[in-house]
């Protein structure tokens, strides 16, 4: 359950229908969308990406290492993950 200081900042979309647009054979699940009905007629679509950055420390060998590689390579064979 994610603390006041957790939330702090940021929307809460709990109470939403959130669904992840990867694939199947994804090792982690961090892209997602919801799609909600608005009261004027509207549609509102909601993107989610993760956001690891809290996870990981500043200046450490985790942070220096993902800002190294900047991004996750997909390749026809392998991945290389933006966190060691």
């Amino acid at each position: 359950e994610p603390t006041p200081e957790m939330l702090r900042g940021r929307r809460d979309y709990r109470n939403e229908r959130i669904f992840t647009i990867d694939p199947t054979t994804a090792k982690d699940l961090d892209d997602a969308l919801h799609i909600k009905s608005l009261p004027d007629g509207r549609v509102e679509i909601g993107v989610h990406i993760a956001d690891v950055s809290t996870f990981v420390t500043p200046d450490t060998h985790v942070d220096n290492e993902a800002e190294r590689r900047s991004t996750t390579v997909y390749l026809v064979d392998r991945t290389v993950p933006m966190l060691p």
